[in-house]
């Protein structure tokens, strides 16, 4: 059960998922949108 192996397609698959990453290209109307979206993120304390 679970997984046997986790590689780096997987991992960045998964941060792209959580957020981490913003792979929309500079000319992009969802890079802005994702951008003001994050920046205006709190995270919790």
């Amino acid at each position: 059960r679970g997984w046997s192996f986790v590689g780096p397609t997987t991992a960045y698959a998964f941060m792209q998922a959580m957020g981490l990453i913003n792979d929309h290209l500079e000319g992009c109307v969802l890079r802005k949108e994702i951008e003001k979206k994050r920046s205006a993120f709190q995270r919790p304390v």
